[in-house]
């Protein structure tokens, strides 16, 4: 059984609670709500005697989970990423209580059974062996909880490790992440002037894109092509057609399954940028590569085409 010896850091220093003061007042935007239950949950935990006594090596990682989580928030006031951090400390605290149950099943069944050995010393009776039962029983279950919660540890490291990768990947793509998922732009430097043939040396960031489709083979991807107002609108939505069409086949070729894969041109319909100048309509001459999130489907994500 684990002891609880009293960690350095339970009680916050004054200073480094007037430091915290100072960051709530600064931070222009109000703390979000997932971040503030998720400390609600650790100081309540943190007050349970049982969980101290059971589980502290996992109550200190919640604790220093959500002490990182609210640093990063008033660091940057990243909304998204303080909800998967509370969502992270959230887990944590779960695992502590998981621990607790399980080792004090453990305890009290162990308890069990060394009051019925000292039972049969003196005589041997069915009460002694339904409580043997129980013992067992609950010997099991506890083996089972601490099981469960040793593999919800390892599922909350492996989703902080592949998020922060994740992370690292969206950046060297260049990539954004956007409530349609993430999407990568490609600008006309993919193809000649009103060609659709991908040029040799402009595939760099497609041949990225490739790998980190095959590690994420969960996600389907729509690949939009869109043009500038230049030209007629049935032109522009054949070209854009074309161009969506070969960045496809480039991702098939390269091992990327086509049923994961749509391709659709919208002709000028979608502009991101001005038509009137030519630096407008250079943004606007583009392949948009937009990888869904996991199971989403591209055929429901479906941009409507302009009316003909």
């Amino acid at each position: 059984m684990r002891t609880n010896p009293r960690s350095s850091n339970a009680i916050v220093p004054l200073s480094l609670s007037v430091l915290l003061l100072g960051a709530l007042l600064a931070c222009a935007t109000p703390m979000p709500q997932a971040l503030v239950e998720a400390r609600v949950a650790v100081d309540a935990a943190e007050r349970e005697a049982d969980v101290a006594r059971y589980a502290p090596v996992e109550l200190d990682e919640a604790k220093q989970a959500i002490q990182g989580a609210e640093a990063l928030w008033y660091e940057d006031e990243d909304t998204d990423e303080a909800e998967h951090q509370a969502y992270l400390v959230t887990r944590r605290v779960e695992i502590a209580r998981a621990f607790t149950a399980g080792a004090k099943a453990m305890e009290e069944a162990e308890a069990m059974a060394r009051k019925r050995e000292a039972v049969l010393l003196e005589i041997r009776t069915e009460e002694a062996d339904r409580a043997l039962a129980v013992a067992e029983k609950r010997a099991a279950e506890a083996r089972l909880d601490r099981a469960a919660a040793e593999q919800a540890r390892a599922e909350a490291t492996a989703l902080a490790e592949r998020e922060k990768k994740l992370r690292e990947e969206l950046a060297e793509l260049q990539a954004e992440k956007t409530e349609r998922g993430i999407v990568l732009t490609l600008g006309d430097v993919l193809f000649d002037v009103d060609q659709a043939t991908l040029k040799p040396g402009a595939t760099q960031n497609l041949y990225r894109l490739v790998t980190f489709l095959r590690e994420y083979p969960e996600r389907q991807v729509l690949v939009e092509g869109h043009t500038d107002s230049t030209g007629t609108e049935e032109y522009n939505l054949g070209l854009s057609q074309r161009r969506a069409d070969a960045v496809v086949q480039f991702l098939t070729v390269n091992g990327v399954a086509p049923e994961r894969t749509i391709a659709r041109g919208y002709g000028k319909a979608y502009p991101v940028a001005t038509n009137e100048t030519s630096e407008g309509r250079q943004h606007n001459r583009r392949v948009e590569i937009v990888i869904l999130d996991p199971g989403a489907k591209a055929a429901e994500r479906l941009r409507p085409l302009p009316d003909r």
